[in-house]
């Protein structure tokens, strides 16, 4: 099962979490307009990410995530995981490549033996799902998810 998935605008959550000195109501407009225009990105490749995510993770959504899944926009760094709260950026690819990673991370959440090794396997899998949407260049890489899943690596 692919869980579903939504942006969500939440002007109390996002004031919470911003932490710059300037008015943060020019940081709401900025965070509604940049994501506006993130919103045609997400809508043309939420469900290639999510698909391709578990193809090269082999780990299953349904392992350590809801049915729905929500994710929030926010003006404040870092991104994070739980829940889903993605940081806005000007550069489209960047927010792309930042929203892989954290689905990446939500879906491979537990057991690794150190956070170095788990870093690499969400960025391995963020990488490739770039690649498979031709957003990114092939890079040699330690580990081919072409042949192997993250999860077989691991020997789960």
């Amino acid at each position: 099962m692919i869980p579903t998935t939504d942006l969500i605008y939440n002007y109390d959550y996002a004031k919470r979490l911003y932490q710059n000195d300037d008015s943060f109501e020019e940081a709401w407009q900025r965070i509604v307009r940049i994501g506006a225009d993130f919103e045609k990105i997400y809508e043309e490749y939420i469900n290639r990410i999510l698909k391709a995510i578990v193809k090269y993770s082999g780990f299953s959504w349904e392992e350590y995530a809801e049915d729905f899944l929500p994710i929030y926009l926010v003006d404040s760094k870092p991104s994070f995981v739980h829940p889903l709260t993605l940081t806005v950026d000007e550069d489209p690819k960047v927010m792309l490549s930042d929203f892989i990673y954290q689905l990446a991370h939500r879906n491979m959440y537990f057991g690794f033996k150190d956070d170095e090794l788990r870093d690499k396997c969400f960025r391995l899998v963020a990488d490739q799902v770039l690649e498979d949407l031709g957003l990114q260049q092939k890079r040699e890489k330690e580990w081919d998810l072409g042949g192997k899943t993250v999860k077989e690596y691991l020997g789960k």
